[in-house]
Parts: structure tokens; sequence; C-alpha cells
């Protein structure tokens, strides 16, 4: 590595530890330095300053730093790890910074919905709908697409039957994808292809491994040609949504999506210098915690094992929600990561016919054990809707749901 610069004009930090340099895709360079200390992230920051790159963002989680700077065509993401004294320095060219403010006003009720895949392609996947404050959508991946749409279709009437009435067509405030599985990208795939004049999209958000790894990897089929790959989703950014801003989440980052906020715990540079090649796909997963009106989300996608060890190692409140989303359709997740998120709610994204094989998984076992853990909702039981801040009913309810619940569809609520 030079020693005076990572790339870009980006100069490297001057600490003991000579570093490792690793490239990622869209042209990310990441430079990860260990034993290093707080004073050294502070004289970073510093040097960044004096190099002409100004400052975006400061953020602190569980005493981890993190700072955002950029100059020119050039962004720049530092973060110090206070319990690991890893010191990651990310240069890249200079997207679409995360909007850290959102002061939109409305009066709708937020609303979050599960949907239950229909496709007969593939029995997985997962896709959240979150109705913000002014009627307008957050979603979070979507599920597998398929030839017939025809999830890509029901997403769409979702999004017509909660927008506000007088609105001409939904307005997608922001896509969020935790990685590029066909499980949870396809739904966007298809949706676009037929739905994508039906809809005003505002923002994008993902950070995907580059295309040589993915081809390496336990998911080459991710770069073939059928409707739910990669493949389709650069071409429909490309036919489609060439103006919409695209962000590249990375750990520490901050940004508000109407009356949500989000911070990112994890992002796929953080596993440098392992990658897919070590774990597969699903290391790359977006770690997101959401809070809106005070109660806090943790997504989590697929989330896998090497990152799962990672963030038990660098957080420790940060990790603790109201409300989690299970790893990999409750495949994936440990008893040390729960116990660390320890939520009184859960969302299962799992596949009909799958429910009682998951739940008897270890960590699926030790939640249902957890006192503090009142309800488990899962999307095989059918579409659901909740408002948030969620609170179950008064009165009984299921709280760990079985092959045979069924939920109440909108406009009826679960949870009333």
């Amino acid at each position: 590595m030079e020693p005076t610069a990572i790339r870009y004009g980006v100069p490297a930090p001057a600490v003991s530890d000579s570093g490792i340099v690793c490239e990622s895709a869209g042209g990310t360079v990441i430079g990860r330095y260990e034993n290093t200390a707080q004073s050294d992230f502070a004289a970073y920051s510093a040097a960044l300053r004096s190099a002409g790159f100004q400052s975006y963002d400061e953020n602190e989680i569980d005493a981890n730093r993190f700072a955002t700077f950029y100059k020119g065509d050039t962004a720049v993401y530092a973060a110090w790890f206070f319990r690991t004294g890893s010191l990651r320095v990310i240069a890249e060219p200079k997207g679409a910074l995360p909007p850290l403010a959102d002061k939109t006003a409305g009066a709708f009720d937020t609303l979050l919905t599960g949907m239950k895949g229909e496709t007969v392609i593939a029995a997985e996947g997962m896709g959240y709908i979150i109705r913000l404050c002014d009627g307008s959508f957050l979603l979070i991946d979507g599920g597998m697409g398929d030839p017939d749409r025809v999830d890509a279709d029901k997403l769409m009437d979702i999004l017509l039957s909660q927008k506000p009435a007088g609105a001409e067509k939904p307005v997608i405030a922001a896509w969020i994808f935790t990685h590029l599985h066909g499980d949870h990208i396809g739904v966007f795939n298809c949706f676009s292809l037929v739905h994508h004049n039906d809809v005003v999209l505002e923002r994008l958000y993902f950070n995907f491994p580059k295309e040589e790894e993915t081809a390496a990897s336990d998911s080459p089929y991710m770069l073939d040609d059928s409707i739910y790959r990669y493949t389709q989703f650069q071409k429909n950014l490309a036919d489609f949504y060439a103006d919409v801003p695209v962000v590249k989440p990375h750990s520490g980052s901050r940004f508000a999506v109407r009356n949500a906020s989000f911070e990112v715990l994890y992002a796929y540079d953080d596993l440098f210098p392992e990658t897919i090649l070590n774990g597969g796909m699903n290391e790359s997963s977006l770690l997101l915690k959401m809070t809106v009106d005070g109660q806090s989300i943790l997504w989590t996608g697929d989330f896998a094992f090497h990152a799962t060890d990672l963030v038990l190692r660098e957080y420790e409140s940060a990790l603790q929600s109201d409300i989690l989303q299970l790893a990999h359709h409750g495949m994936n997740g440990t008893v040390p990561l729960y116990r660390a998120v320890d939520p009184t709610y859960t969302l299962l994204p799992v596949w009909e016919g799958g429910l009682s094989s998951i739940l008897k998984k270890a960590q699926n076992q030790w939640l249902q054990s957890s006192e503090k853990m009142q309800q488990m909702i899962a999307t095989c039981c059918g579409t659901w809707t909740i408002k948030l801040p969620y609170r179950p009913a008064p009165g009984p309810f299921e709280r760990i749901p079985t092959e045979d619940t069924v939920y109440p569809t909108y406009p009826d609520l679960l949870g009333g």
C-alpha cells in the first residue's frame, strides 16, 4: 500500500499498522488497520479536513466513532471500533449521500405490512412494506419474482390500497435491499418491468459485492439471465431508474426516510479482508436499525455467521431492539445475537410449510422461552399489517403462530 494515499487522493491513516487494502464493487476501496486508538480516528479526521475534505456527518454508536467526508467526486467513510481497536477507511466515488433528516410532515398512521409470497418459483422470500407519516412508502426487499409477476402485482395492490386517496401514484420514498439474492430482489425486478410508470421512486439503498466475487461464490446463478437475478436488477436500474439516487450504506451511517430513522450497524465492507467467498452471499446482508416513534426494529435480511460474530465483538447495547426480523427466514441467527437484541416482538419471513421446522432451531427456541418476547409474526400465515409503534390488541392473542394461524388483512390490522 502507498504510505501517503489509499486511492482518489484520500490519505492513509498515520498509524503503526501498515493495514490491508481491499477492493469492493463500484470502485470502493477499503483500508483496514488494527491496534488503533480513538486518538488515531481523531487524527485521521483532522488529516482529511487538512486535505480539503468536508465533513458531512459524525456519529457515535456504543462508543464506536464514525464520520463521513467528501471532496469533489470522492466520499470517505471512516469508522473506529472501540472494542476491537479496528480503524476502517472507505474511499469511493461519491454517489448519493444519505439524507440525515427528513422534515416531511403528515398525519397518516405508520403501517408495517409483511407480504406473503405467492410465487411457485421458490418457497422462500422476504418483503416488507412500511407506509410512512405522509402516506409514502419505504420498502425492504420484496421477495422472489416470477414470470407471471403475481407478487409484483400483489405489491402494487398493497401500495394502491394504502396510499392517500388523493395521490395519483404511490410514492416509494426509499427501496432498501439487504442483499442481492433472488428471493429478496426478484419482486423488484418483476415490479419494475410492469409497474415502473405506476409509482414514483425517490431513492434506492444497497451495498452489493462485486460481480467477480458473486461469480466465484455460492451464488453464481445470480448473474444468469433469469428475471429475478442481479443481471435483470442492473438492467432495470439503467432502463427505468437512471435518474434515481442510489445510496451505498456503510457502517455508522445514518439516514432518514420521512418519520423513520436508520443506523447502519453492518455492511459488507466490514467483513474485509474476508468476503462472500468465506461465508456465502448472506454475509453481505445489511444490518439496519430503524426507529419509528421511539420503537426500534432490527432488520437482518439473511444475516450470516461471520457477520454475526463480528457485530457481537463490536457492539453491545446498540443491538437491543424492540422488534427483530429473524435472520435468513429463521434459519440463521444465534442465541448470543438474539440475547443481545432481546426483542419484545419478532418478525419471521418464513415460507408456507416451513414454520414448524424453523421454530425448532435453537435460536428460535430461545426466543420462544424468553419472558420478554411477547409475539412472533410469520408471513407464512398470510399478508398482515400492523400499526407502528406496535402493541398487541388487549385480550388474548396468539404468541407463537402455527401453520393454521390466519391473520387479518388490511384494512383490518393485526393487533387492532
